[in-house]
C-alpha cells in the first residue's frame, strides 16, 4: 500500500466498455477510415479513485471484444497516456490490475447469474472469452504482456501504430 501514494487520482467512469463508449467515423490524414470517441454513457459506476484503475478496466473490456486481445491493451494505454501519462509505479501495477478486473468481473457474473438466471446471456458476456484471456495473460507472464502493451503504446509516439 505504500506505493499507492504515488498514484494519480480523480473521478473515474468505472465502466468504459463497448456498450458505454460512443464512436463516430472520422477520416485520417491518409484517407483511411478511422473512428473517434464522440461520447460516453452510463455513469452509474463513477467513483473517485486512481486513474490507473480506469485504464485497467478499459483494457479488460477491450480485450473481451478484440480479435487481438493482448495487443489491444497497448492501444488503450496509448490513448489514455496521450492525455494523462502513467507513472512507472502505475505501469508496474497495470498487469495485476487488469487480471484483477477480469477476476472481479468473472466472479460477479457467476454470482449475478445465480441471482438472476433470466439475465444470464447479458451477465455472461465477459465470461465468453474472459477466462481464456486471463489464462493467456498468466501463461505469457507479466513481462511479456507488458512488453507488448508498452511497445504498442510507444509506437504511437512515432506516428506509426502497431
Amino acid at each position: 500500500l505504500h506505493g499507492l501514494i504515488f498514484l494519480l487520482s480523480g473521478i473515474n467512469h468505472g465502466d468504459l466498455n463497448d456498450h458505454n463508449i460512443l464512436i463516430e467515423p472520422s477520416e485520417s490524414a491518409c484517407g483511411d477510415a478511422t473512428y473517434r470517441v464522440s461520447g460516453v454513457v452510463d455513469f452509474d459506476d463513477m467513483s473517485y479513485g486512481y486513474y490507473v484503475f480506469e485504464v485497467a478496466i478499459t483494457i479488460m473490456y477491450m480485450m473481451v471484444e478484440s480479435k487481438t486481445p493482448v495487443q489491444v491493451g497497448g492501444h488503450v494505454l496509448a490513448g489514455f497516456e496521450s492525455i494523462v501519462p502513467l507513472t512507472p509505479v502505475e505501469r508496474g501495477a497495470l498487469f495485476l490490475l487488469v487480471c484483477s478486473r477480469f477476476c472481479q468481473s468473472l466472479v460477479m457474473a457467476a454470482y449475478s447469474c445465480q441471482l438472476h438466471p433470466e439475465n444470464e446471456e447479458y451477465l455472461m458476456i465477459t465470461a465468453k472469452t474472459g477466462w481464456k484471456h486471463l489464462q493467456q495473460m498468466f501463461d505469457m507472464g507479466q513481462k511479456a504482456v507488458e512488453e507488448i502493451w508498452f511497445d504498442t503504446a510507444k509506437s504511437y509516439e512515432s506516428g506509426i501504430s502497431m
